[in-house]
């Protein structure tokens, strides 16, 4: 993947696609608390890493419609959520594409007007408990499985030790159950589940999972169980 532009990068934030409402996306990554711990013997600080953390500021449009932004920054009885928001950022258009995921509070909801111009807003989101993470989408923007489907082969290059997370976001389901899993393998052919999320019966919904111990090289995203229409997204980062 070469250089890109920002056509192709979404957000998506518990289930709801707020991509047509966004226009732009600001300093979403991570930082880490430098600690300074210099001694005596040394002509400079010395320092190591504390606490990490991440936010991330968006701008969009001010839409009320079900399923948009000001529903989704006005959910707690017409105040800022104080529920965890699962966030998920593709950063391109395919399978193996980068992605960033975080588990997030909002922390303000501001709307702007203008005489001369459309209503406008802006959020930010600040983490919560985990930091945020770099990782690979193992589907499309949005995929939709019809009935029991594997997604694409991802080649991560190597595997790791240090486990990982993911997050699934669903924005519809037809009708039925739908379980959505990542499995991981070797060999690219040979596959086990990695991890689970919840059944989902529901949507929009949404569900962040972190796992332990050794990630394979190659990873897929499987729907499996009696549904139809399920229309979603799901990214992994390696720790």
């Amino acid at each position: 993947m070469a250089k890109v532009n920002g056509n192709n990068i979404r957000l998506y934030v518990q289930g709801d696609d707020l991509s047509g409402d966004a226009n732009s996306l600001d300093g979403i990554g991570y930082s880490s608390t430098m600690l300074d711990v210099t001694t005596l013997d040394v002509t400079a600080n010395k320092r190591i890493s504390g606490l990490g953390s991440g936010t991330m500021g968006v701008s969009v449009w001010f839409d009320a419609a079900a399923g948009r932004s000001h529903a989704l920054f006005t959910a707690n009885s017409g105040k800022v959520p104080i529920t965890d928001q699962n966030v998920l950022v593709p950063m391109g258009s395919a399978e193996g594409d980068p992605s960033i995921h975080m588990v997030a509070k909002i922390a303000n909801y501001d709307v702007e007007n203008g005489i001369d111009t459309a209503v406008s807003a802006s959020a930010s989101f600040e983490s919560n408990t985990y930091t945020p993470q770099f990782g690979a989408m193992l589907t499309s923007h949005q995929d939709t499985h019809s009935s029991t489907t594997s997604g694409g082969t991802i080649d991560s290059g190597a595997s790791s030790s240090s486990g990982g997370s993911a997050v699934l976001q669903v924005f519809s389901l037809s009708s039925g159950t739908a379980d959505v899993k990542i499995q991981h393998s070797t060999n690219g052919s040979a596959w086990s589940d990695l991890l689970s999320f919840t059944a989902v019966t529901t949507s929009p919904n949404s569900e962040y999972i972190a796992v332990t111990g050794t990630v394979n090289r190659y990873l897929r995203c499987r729907s499996t169980n009696t549904f139809t229409n399920l229309v979603f997204a799901v990214d992994f980062a390696r720790d």
